[in-house]
């Protein structure tokens, strides 16, 4: 029974930092040695909140870390569309 958890928490740790953890400033290694020694669970959140490896950047106002769909400094995406602004007044 141990065996099955042991296999099922290198599975998953591999699995994070093979979908995650590549992609992500802290690379493979780092992240799959994190979640087994952490905790997959954890090792998860630390992967997610480092910086991506190629950010796609603003073409705007030159922001070359920005990784969402719109900059979060000049607030426009890709096509230099301007971010929609939710108004809650009317809830």
């Amino acid at each position: 029974m141990e065996y099955i958890i042991i296999f099922f928490y290198v599975v998953v740790s591999y699995l994070i930092a093979a979908k995650i953890g590549k992609h992500k400033t802290l690379g493979f290694w780092k992240t799959f040695l994190l979640c087994l020694i952490i905790s997959p669970f954890m090792g998860y959140f630390i992967a997610e909140s480092s910086r991506q490896i190629n950010a796609r950047g603003c073409n705007w106002c030159g922001n070359k870390y920005n990784e969402a769909e719109y900059c979060g400094l000049c607030g426009k995406n890709d096509k230099g569309k301007n971010r929609p602004i939710y108004n809650n007044d009317n809830i």
